[in-house]
């Protein structure tokens, strides 16, 4: 097995999975959605171009730092319509996480894998998390590791500056059958469609320090 393992850290970011309208919500660690926009964007792969390669993926997340939960209330004022004419005040509340810290390991063709580490080092477009002022603090790609996603996941080092690290951290696995689904799988990026997909959320020892790449 392979997985591709990437940090994602920065002061601010967005995980929204269902939001609509004037409430724009957040997850507490990043979906399978935005991790593939994500790496879409490091491609330079338009909306219109499939991404079942990266949706075949397997996905999980260690949560190195758990972040706080805030939300904005916003205002926006001389809105358009989508026919063009001018619209009423917009008002909003849009939450994000704030000082978090992840692990992402992605599983799967060893190939594909290399292809999308050289795209993080080099992307396309601009990466952030959720939103266009969300900006890393850090480089996403950390490398690929010979070992399958839920040992990779525990052997890589915490590299979130804590002052104690816990002894256990949150991982959320993706598995085959469970009771929790997310439909954050996107099938069609236009017309803004999604699947489901199953995950488990376990507390498991870090068993190793291994120095990053």
């Amino acid at each position: 097995m392979t997985t591709l393992l990437m940090r994602m850290r920065a002061p601010m970011m967005s995980w929204g999975d269902h939001s609509r309208f004037t409430i724009r919500d957040t997850r507490r660690e990043p979906t399978k959605s935005a991790v593939i926009g994500l790496l879409c964007a490091a491609l330079g792969r338009p909306r219109w171009e499939p991404v079942d390669d990266l949706a075949a993926l397997k996905m999980g997340v260690r949560v190195d730092r758990e972040g706080v939960m805030l939300c904005d209330y916003h205002t926006v004022m001389d809105s358009i319509r989508s026919s063009g004419k001018p619209g009423d005040t917009v008002l909003s509340d849009r939450y994000y996480m704030a000082d978090a810290d992840y692990l992402v390991g992605l599983e799967g063709d060893r190939s594909l894998l290399e292809t999308l580490n050289i795209a993080l080092e080099s992307p396309c477009w601009q990466l952030y998390f959720g939103r266009k002022s969300f900006i890393p603090s850090c480089p996403i790609g950390i490398g690929i590791v010979d070992s399958e996603l839920v040992t990779a996941l525990q052997q890589h080092s915490n590299l979130s500056k804590k002052p104690k690290h816990p002894p256990e951290l949150r991982y959320v696995l993706e598995v085959e059958n469970g009771l929790d689904t997310r439909r954050d799988v996107p099938l069609d990026w236009q017309k803004r469609l999604f699947g489901s997909r199953c995950v488990e959320t376990k507390y498991l020892e870090v068993v190793t320090c291994i120095s990053p790449n």
